[in-house]
């Protein structure tokens, strides 16, 4: 029996990127509660930006949005 080796299926994500840059985007505009603070939607922002490819759009977002953060704290 000839079997074709199974590829795996690829997803295209820019939904999933654009729905979390959009409440990323709408969050960091609320006022700051003390469990979810900058330091908390800097990473959320930083694990977007690291876990997809990103378009030039969505990268200009995510830095936009880190500006609205301000600095990192130390």
């Amino acid at each position: 029996m000839d079997k074709k080796p199974v590829r795996a299926k690829r997803f295209n994500a820019s939904h999933v990127v654009e729905a979390e840059l959009e409440h990323l985007d709408w969050a960091t505009k609320q006022p700051a509660q003390r469990m979810l603070d900058a330091g908390y939607w800097r990473r959320r922002v930083l694990a977007v930006k690291s876990k997809f490819e990103l378009t030039d759009q969505q990268v200009a977002r995510v830095e936009k949005i880190l500006q609205r953060l301000g600095p990192l704290a130390k």
